[in-house]
């Protein structure tokens, strides 16, 4: 032992030039590609039965514990520490006695406190019942003040809050360590290796699976709090994405409006109906930027809340009858003091063309219908946003639906690329209420119209690329028919 702890000591200035890069090795959280998992299952399954085999040679009771127990937890761990900081990390598997079924758990452990060396053991975790089986089998942290010793395949090794109803026995092999340190362990599961029912698309799928050779005891379970009924889905064979997802989108929108029952006011008069004011070429484009966060309430609804800016342009033609206007301004050109007024407006008619900037924030919720089968998918995402503009106030929503059907693609360990089509539906059937100055004439114009996109329907072609379950980008074209053209880009980021 004294020689072991000797030739730890002459390490010492070695493994501080390799602190850094030992940790983040250690710390790290590799994928096992898809190729490799039946027979990485079967590696961690059978070492643990060897570690399980040599514990009870150790100690013949522990044999009566496992028996005894609702099941228990057997990983190798490789650890490090050096000065004031350590770390560990391993894979391991959770058996449950009564059904044989497993859990394989990724294992993460940080130091902090005095210490040096490089271990590699063993541990087994019995379980006695079977909640706290289920609290570890959902993940689960361990917190206390740690301490061991370690030479070769000998061992002295503690954690005074690993929790009651469960006893540890570790098994030391090619150890050269010492430390006293506050310890946090966590127990984590690995997805790769477990069957949670996590889609590998970011839409519920059956029969869109993974074929890594998962075996009988390998059972599927969900391991998040939604959405509600999840798990009987699950065990119905299909797969579900994570629950809850921020995306950030863009949009570009250009389409023509159609604008009717204007009212005005001139210099803060009451507003009045104008018949002898016509509209022609009105249209409007528009960025936006949009954050959306979703959740999954139910295992094919999702539901979303919208914020976000939105700028743009709006020109129109404005025609204006000058017999019309004469009336309005009650001018009478009959009268010779009315001579200048009268030539220029009477029996005229004049094309104002006018753009107007607009700007301001819009806000909303939505609901979206999803489901798939053997990779081809359904999506009815549907929407009501009301607008908060600058400069004027508008009243009423903006409504829109998308009906969309498509196909998923495998891309290996490029992910997964959907490739849909569809129809869109927006209705935005808006009262705007404004003021415009011309300074020129030294007056304001108090305005109220009615604005409504003229076409409602058009076709959708897009593309979504689910990098991998956490992150996905999507690009899409709404357009073709009619004379509404929109662009749309995003990332989410589901978690």
């Amino acid at each position: 032992m004294v020689a072991e702890l000797t030739r730890m000591t002459r390490m010492h200035s070695r493994l501080l030039l390799l602190t850094p890069i030992l940790l983040l090795m250690l710390q790290a959280c590799t994928s096992i590609p898809v190729e490799q998992r039946a027979d990485r299952r079967a590696q961690i399954y059978n070492e643990a039965q060897d570690t399980i085999e040599k514990l009870i040679a150790q100690d013949p009771s522990i044999a009566t514990k496992l028996e005894n127990a609702a099941g228990y937890f057997v990983s190798q761990v490789s650890a490090a520490h050096v000065a004031v900081l350590g770390g560990g990390q391993g894979i391991g598997v959770l058996v449950e006695n009564q059904t044989g079924d497993r859990t394989y758990l990724n294992v993460k452990r940080f130091d902090l406190g005095a210490g040096l060396g490089v271990r590699y053991f063993r541990v087994l975790m019995i379980i006695e019942d079977q909640a706290k089986l289920a609290d570890i089998r959902n993940g689960i942290t361990f917190r206390g003040v740690g301490s061991n010793l370690a030479a070769g395949e000998k061992a002295n090794e503690a954690l005074s809050t690993v929790g009651k109803g469960i006893s540890v026995h570790i098994l030391s092999e090619n150890s050269a360590n010492v430390a006293a340190t506050g310890r946090l362990v966590q127990l984590s599961v690995n997805r790769d290796l477990t069957d949670t029912g996590l889609s590998e698309i970011s839409i519920p799928n059956i029969g869109f699976d993974i074929e890594d050779g998962r075996g009988e005891n390998e059972r599927r379970w969900w391991d998040h709090k939604m959405p509600f009924m999840a798990q009987k889905v699950i065990d119905m064979g299909y797969d579900l994405p994570l629950p809850y997802g921020f995306k950030l989108s863009y949009v570009n929108v250009d389409q023509d409006q159609v604008l009717t029952n204007l009212y005005v006011g001139f210099n803060g008069s009451q507003k009045e109906y104008l018949d002898w004011v016509d509209f022609d070429n009105a249209s409007s484009k528009s960025d936006s930027v949009q954050l959306i966060f979703d959740t999954w309430i139910f295992p094919f609804l999702n539901v979303f809340a919208i914020l976000g800016r939105v700028e743009g342009k709006a020109p129109v033609d404005v025609y204006i009858d000058g017999n019309g206007m004469l009336d309005q301004l009650e001018i009478d050109c009959s009268k010779p003091g009315n001579v200048a007024a009268c030539k220029i407006l009477q029996d005229q008619n004049f094309l104002l063309p006018i753009t107007a900037n607009f700007e301001g924030n819009n806000y909303g919720i939505g609901l979206n219908l999803a489901g798939g089968w053997k990779g081809f998918f359904f999506t009815l995402p549907m929407s009501w946003v009301r607008a908060d503009m600058d400069n004027t106030n508008t009243n009423g929503p903006v409504i829109s639906a998308s009906p969309r059907a498509g196909k998923v693609f495998k891309l290996g360990d490029k992910g997964n690329l959907a490739l849909y089509a569809g129809g869109s539906y927006l209705k935005s059937d808006l009262n705007v209420d404004g003021v415009f100055p011309v300074e020129a004439l030294d007056l304001t114009i108090d305005y109220e119209i009615d604005q409504e996109n003229k076409d409602k329907w058009n076709l959708v072609l897009g593309a979504n690329w689910d990098i991998n379950s956490h992150w996905s980008i999507q690009a899409e074209y709404n357009g073709f028919i009619g004379s509404r053209e929109t662009w749309m880009g995003s990332a989410t980021w589901r978690f």
